[in-house]
């Protein structure tokens, strides 16, 4: 069609499909209150933008026993890395509230809040490019599919304030950083992988294989050229290594008041790790469990893989059949399925989704899945892959639009039995069903409509015309339900806000898709 070949157009239809998927529910508030891992992400960055210590005594004041609290040093659960990576666009806004200090929707939020989008857009950015640098025919709109369909998406444009887009930013770094020191040999880039490593660790540390990466890279695509040794035996490379492990540790201290490598400890989770290994049933009920448990990942209407994360599945799948059937480079295919045990093993020991969109702790293989994907299909050629990851993408960009729309698409605030039997609040054994139910409801559009920036944008632009009381009249002539508190306060919250603020919002998305617009046309 030759509506999908004018530059124009794209660019036009892209940004408003940004803007849809842009939420407000995290977005339209005055600060980010204590205490959940939101909280602890952004009182980070402010620590470092803002306050310029480590010291958390100010933000966690009467909760300093709800986080992280060791000999009286307080501090958050969260690791740092987010805080890192976020700070500098907390830095801005919280210089421009200096000059305008508005409630709602304040500086220090608004650019915050974009921090997460700019990452992922970037984060698209570079695996194209270096997809590209690998002579590795890709199409742009094909790998922003693959990572919109994953169900990461949600933790940019929604809940913006979580770590998982941090996590695939800084790990998708490291791969490409890793090309480019494999493809030029230069310095620069070898001193600069373990830095971007130990950057990507203090994001989540329990992310241990991001340490394999570039050595998964080197045999993935340069398995003919120089070997392991030669390769990374590159004295920066070296030199970077002990710095990295003494700023890791520097950040350890300062943060927690002790030297420390321990997620648990940091986490308050000690002993669940040796609960998961010491199962009172017998070895073979213990392997069973866990096989089944695994499976359920996979297909469970509770956010399965198959439905609603399929680039992640594929990769999964990949990294199986690689080691079952390709016996020429065995190393490779051991440091990736233990890539991907490792996450999915994080899923087995908690027994839950983790209480958000999606199974959020596989979230960081998204990279490494898109580029096994691209190495499988580089040597062979699958249709059906192609077909199903384009099919289901495209049910993960709805599923995500259509999260919490109705009551079976909405996490439970009371404890209910979730996919693997454990009682847990924020969970919805049925949410492939109720998604699917959803479609058929009125509401499920008009919430997706009202709670998204486009049409936050709209209403805000009709009240600059219309007086509020007769923008609800004419609503309600229609028909709709708009007669209630709720979207009462919504408009005014919409009035609140400066249109400026609006304005910055639709500027980023619309730079961002313009550069992928660019990449494509060209």
């Amino acid at each position: 069609m030759k509506i999908f070949k004018n530059r124009y157009v794209l660019i036009f239809l892209l940004s408003l499909f940004f803007l849809l998927i842009t939420k407000i529910d995290y977005r339209f508030i005055e600060e980010i209150r204590c205490c959940q891992d939101d909280h602890d992400y952004f009182i980070h960055a402010e620590t470092i933008a803002v306050d310029l210590d480590f010291d958390y005594s100010n933000q966690l004041e009467g909760f300093e026993n709800k986080r992280f609290n060791h000999n009286g040093k307080v501090a958050p659960k969260g690791f740092v890395g987010t805080g890192i990576f976020s700070s500098p666009f907390l830095f801005i806004g919280s210089l421009l509230n200096n000059f305008q200090n508005s409630n709602i929707f304040n500086f220090k939020i608004l650019f915050y809040s974009l921090s997460s989008v700019v990452y992922f857009f970037l984060s698209i950015l570079l695996i194209y490019k270096t997809l590209n640098d690998l002579k590795i025919k890709s199409n742009i709109f094909y790998i922003s599919l693959l990572m919109l369909g994953s169900g990461l998406p949600y933790f940019a444009f929604e809940r913006y304030s979580m770590s998982h887009i941090y996590e695939v930013f800084s790990i998708t770094c490291i791969l490409y950083l890793s090309n480019k020191f494999l493809s030029t040999s230069e310095n620069k880039y070898a001193f600069l992988i373990p830095i971007a490593i130990v950057l990507s660790l203090s994001v989540r540390w329990v992310n241990y294989y991001v340490i394999f990466l570039p050595f998964v890279m080197k045999l993935m695509f340069y398995k003919n050229e120089k070997s392991l040794k030669e390769n990374f035996k590159n004295k920066y490379f070296l030199l970077a290594i002990p710095i990295s492990l003494i700023l890791f540790s520097v950040l350890s201290k300062a943060i927690y008041g002790i030297f420390t490598f321990n997620p648990q400890f940091v986490y308050g989770t000690s002993g669940m790790m040796t609960n998961f290994l010491s199962s009172e049933t017998n070895l073979v009920e213990y392997i069973l469990l866990n096989i089944k448990n695994l499976l359920l990942i996979f297909y469970t209407q509770e956010f399965g893989i198959i439905w609603f994360s399929p680039i992640i599945f594929i990769g999964t799948l990949l990294a199986f059949y690689l080691l079952a059937f390709n016996r020429e480079n065995m190393l490779l295919n051991i440091l990736i399925l233990f890539s991907y045990l490792q996450n999915f093993a994080i899923v087995l020991i908690w027994k839950s989704t983790a209480s958000s969109y999606g199974f959020r702790y596989l979230f960081n293989l998204v990279p490494l899945s898109i580029f096994v994907y691209y190495h499988f299909k580089n040597t062979r050629k699958s249709k059906l892959i192609d077909y199903y990851l384009i099919t289901f993408s495209i049910i993960g960009i709805l599923s995500l639009l259509f999260f919490e729309t109705t009551e079976m698409t909405q996490l439970s605030l009371v404890d209910e039995v979730n996919t693997f039997g454990r009682s847990l609040r924020f969970t919805e054994p049925n949410y492939l069903r109720g998604f699917i139910y959803s479609f058929l409801e009125l509401n499920s559009y008009l919430k997706i409509f009202t709670t998204s920036f486009l049409g936050a944008v709209i209403f805000k632009s009709i009240l600059l015309l219309v007086d509020k009381n007769q923008f609800i009249s004419i609503l309600s002539s229609y028909g709709l339900p708009v007669q209630n508190d709720d979207f009462v306060i919504y408009l005014d919250q919409i009035q609140e806000i400066e249109f400026y603020k609006f304005v910055i919002v639709i500027f980023i998305i619309y730079f961002f898709v313009k550069k992928i617009v660019d990449e494509y046309i060209s």
